[in-house]
């Protein structure tokens, strides 16, 4: 086998070929054992080749897939982002509108709890189901529970109110709208006393246009109503009061014409009596034709008849409120008074003077008992007001031989007025007119007279 082996002879080369031909087989078989080995691993490759592509194309599928399942996703995503900005505005402008109701709401709440209107809301059978804050005092109830779900109608007494009441019901469930007033008999904070109330019922149309509630405003107007009465009852003071007058003036009229010398004569004396009734009637006028300040008449007295001379009246006494009958009547005889007096009395000198007195003093503090007025058996006890004139520094004065219109006003209007004493003299030294009254038969409460009592 080795190259350094010598054999002798053809045995020597027979020797090598065998080996040549082993060594040759030898190779061979390596060569044919590494080309089956060879093709086995070209095979095993081409397997490899073949998974490893196989193995591509599945990435490939599978990256091709993740990709559309990603785009899809972003694209979700991009809308599921788009959808929640889309919420979130829609969000923002329901909490908007949420804070908007509520703002309305608890405005109308305030509207309602702080309005002095009595609002209510009613069902198509007209019992209560929201009434305001101020429900429960005005239907006497404890409690908003009290209210709610009773008759709105059970609370009207009064038949013509109750029907008023039920009438705008049945227009407002027929879509009409009604105005009326109605006087509520005591109930809630005003037990006890009347209220009257302007109110209006308005039908609460639903979605399909027909009425599915009832809407009330009630209003106080007790006051208006108040007022309104006092107005009626002063207008027909009033006309009594100038029926009054009238009468006056026709009697004064007829006693002026009937005693006048001449019709001229006539006409002076009706006008200057007419003058002290107009004088009478402005200082009734501040009384509210009510009641007349005796201290005002008494001032008209002596501006009407002291011809501006200081001294000519001396006026002494506190003020007291006559009655609007008193005060007319007191009027006219100061006025028939400072006329006799500047004629034939004290005020036709230039040293002559008037003086005007007059105080309350108890019965008892008079030193005995007055004589009665005509129809007046005895003398009433209490206060009582004594009134004087008296005429001082005159010429001297003897008493009339007819009786005239002064003396008979004082004789019979003076004392049936004032329901007391007078007494019409003439001493010497000038005439004088003393009345006592009971106080309260001609003075009056200045307040109780300005509420027309």
């Amino acid at each position: 086998m080795s190259a350094g082996i010598v054999l002798p002879g053809a045995d020597a080369t027979a020797g090598r070929l065998d080996r040549l031909e082993a060594e040759n087989l030898y190779l061979r078989t390596l060569l044919s054992r590494a080309t089956s080995h060879a093709d086995a691993e070209s095979e095993r490759s081409r397997r490899l080749g073949r998974i490893v592509e196989s193995e591509r194309s599945a990435i490939r599928l599978e990256a091709e897939r993740f990709a559309a399942e990603r785009l899809v996703a972003e694209e979700s995503v991009a809308t599921f982002r788009r959808d929640l900005a889309d919420g979130a505005a829609r969000l923002a402008d329901a909490e908007e509108l949420n804070a908007q109701l509520r703002a309305s709401e608890e405005f109308t709440r305030r509207i309602l709890w702080t309005t002095t209107d009595f609002v209510k809301v009613l069902d198509l059978d007209g019992r209560l189901i929201t009434v305001s804050e101020n429900g429960p005092a005005v239907l006497g109830a404890t409690n908003f529970a009290g209210l709610i779900g009773r008759c709105w109608a059970d609370f009207w007494t009064c038949p013509e109110s109750r029907a008023g009441v039920l009438a705008a019901l049945h227009a407002a469930r027929l879509g009409r709208p009604s105005r009326f007033q109605a006087m509520l008999d005591g109930v809630g904070s005003g037990a006890g006393t009347t209220t009257w109330w302007d109110i209006a019922v308005t039908p609460i149309d639903g979605a399909d246009g027909r009425p599915e509630r009832i809407l009330a405003v009630s209003r106080d107007i007790t006051e208006l109503k108040q007022t309104e009465a006092r107005q009626t009852l002063l207008m027909q003071e009033l006309a009594h009061r100038m029926k009054n007058t009238l009468a006056l003036i026709q009697a004064v009229a007829a006693q002026t014409l009937r005693n006048a010398g001449s019709l001229e004569a006539a006409g002076e004396a009706l006008a200057a009596r007419l003058l002290a009734l107009a004088q009478a009637h402005d200082v009734l006028l501040q009384g509210s034709f009510a009641s007349a300040s005796l201290t005002a008449l008494v001032d008209g007295a002596v501006a009407l008849h002291g011809d501006g001379v200081p001294g000519r009246f001396r006026v002494t006494g506190p003020d007291l409120t006559l009655g609007p009958r008193h005060g007319m009547t007191l009027a006219l005889m100061l006025h028939e008074l400072g006329t006799n007096a500047a004629k034939y009395g004290a005020l036709s000198s230039a040293a002559g003077h008037v003086a005007i007195t007059w105080a309350v003093s108890d019965a008892e503090a008079a030193g005995g008992e007055p004589a009665a007025a005509p129809g007046v058996d005895e003398a009433p006890e209490g206060p009582r007001l004594r009134f004087r004139w008296e005429e001082v520094g005159g010429p001297t004065v003897t008493p009339p031989t007819r009786t005239g219109f002064g003396s008979r006003l004082i004789a019979r209007s003076l004392a049936h007025s004032f329901g007391g004493t007078v007494r019409l003299s003439y001493p010497p030294t000038g005439a004088v007119l003393t009345i006592e009254a009971p106080l309260d038969a001609v003075a009056v409460d200045p307040a109780g007279a300005a509420r027309g009592a």
